[in-house]
């Protein structure tokens, strides 16, 4: 427990015992009793604190705190610090204990409801969380709109894409107060998803439907290009896919690396060597990065290996970079002798196990690192916000 958590329950427990204390002493009789039971129950809490057993003082502190109009926020503010700090089933109880009580009113029910959902979020409980969202969605005008936004995250996680859609159409159908533009990208994210699982499973119509759909959410949606463009090609238009891929780098440059593969394959299918090398150079001209080099110089040395040595030891000097170097030093290895030959060799596989630990991708949003593109971050849930990583250890 975090020192300022520490203060914050010295305070609350001093504070619900001058509570208790000052009932006690107005109280007569059975209530009297009753009262002096919960002090009992808070100086017991109180010394669960200060000795840090601090599950034993949370559970004493429930049962010292009456569940009234005054106290729900305070109950409500518990729950949500326990599950900020992980303690899931000490948040459920809480929550549960509030929506079992039948004195509070209709709001203060719903929103302990809703909290107990958020709980069940937390703890990966999503089939529970989803039902008591759905209830609040049918029956809390109030809480309407945010119980579909956690319903949205329930789908998330779910990867029940086709709903997720749906509870944001009814956010937009409620005059949902942020801007349908913020909410756009996501619904074109989970169209594609969905475009995915039809490419995979091979019904390339549907995939078409649910390109075109994250297309009329976001039109510059790299993602649902990137997708049509591996569609097209599936289908045998490699000349349409070409097309298609190289939007991507008008759209977003960060995304670049992820065309190159199939626009060489799409480029090579339709046997268009100097139109690649044209669009190559023309792209790392205008967007440097070393994937792009790199795929221009394996290009050249097809030709000479000299030229692409040199082409290559020009671009290092303009932009040096790990990847670059141990491609520059790859293409030396083979020509060299002896020691010579050994030196390079060892170079080349220090730069690579350095490369090999770097990661190749990065959330802007968080921070999240790893060597593969995520189009949901897995630590922030954040959509599109992983790109390749940049300077001399990245692109």
């Amino acid at each position: 427990m975090s020192d300022l958590t520490f203060f914050i329950f010295i305070f609350a427990a001093i504070a619900i015992g001058w509570y208790l204390g000052r009932k006690s002493g107005k109280k007569k009789g059975a209530k009297n009793n009753q009262h002096h039971a919960l002090a009992q129950s808070y100086a017991q809490g109180l010394n669960y604190l200060l000795s840090e057993r601090h599950n034993d003082a949370i559970e004493k502190f429930i049962d010292a705190l009456e569940v009234s109009s005054a106290t729900f926020e305070t109950h409500l503010a518990l729950g949500n610090l326990l599950r900020k700090r992980g303690e899931h089933d000490q948040a459920i109880r809480v929550h549960q204990n509030l929506l079992a009580r039948p004195s509070l009113n209709r709001i203060s029910q719903q929103k302990a409801q809703l909290e107990l959902a958020r709980d069940y979020i937390a703890a990966g409980w999503l089939d529970r969380a989803e039902r008591l969202l759905q209830e609040l969605v049918e029956t809390s005008a109030e809480l309407r709109n945010t119980s579909l936004e956690y319903l949205v995250e329930v789908y998330r996680d779910e990867r029940e894409w086709a709903k997720a859609i749906h509870a944001v159409n009814l956010l937009h159908g409620r005059r949902f107060k942020r801007l349908p533009g913020e909410w756009a990208p996501v619904q074109a994210h989970f169209c594609c998803e969905l475009a995915e699982e039809a490419i995979n499973g091979k019904d390339y119509l549907s995939a078409r439907k649910h390109i075109d759909a994250a297309l009329n959410y976001d039109r510059h949606s790299v993602r649902a290009n990137l997708l049509l463009g591996r569609l097209e090609y599936l289908l045998g238009r490699p000349q349409d896919a070409i097309k298609v891929l190289e939007r991507v780098p008008k759209q977003n440059p960060d995304y670049i690396p992820e065309i190159l593969d199939l626009l060489i394959t799409c480029y090579e299918a339709v046997d268009d060597e100097q139109g690649l090398e044209q669009y190559l150079g023309a792209l790392l001209r205008e967007h440097p990065s070393n994937s792009v080099l790199i795929a221009l110089t394996e290009r050249i040395q097809q030709q000479s290996e000299a030229e692409a040595a040199a082409f290559m030891g020009q671009q290092l000097a303009l932009r040096p970079s790990l990847r670059g170097l141990g491609h520059f030093l790859n293409l030396h290895v083979d020509s060299a002798e002896g020691r010579s030959r050994e030196n390079l060799a060892l170079l080349k596989n220090l730069i690579d196990q350095l490369i090999a630990s770097r990661p190749h991708y990065r959330c802007n949003n968080c921070g999240f690192s790893g060597n593969q593109l995520h189009w949901l971050c897995p630590s922030c849930k954040h959509w599109g916000s992983v790109r390749s990583v940049k300077g001399i250890e990245g692109e």
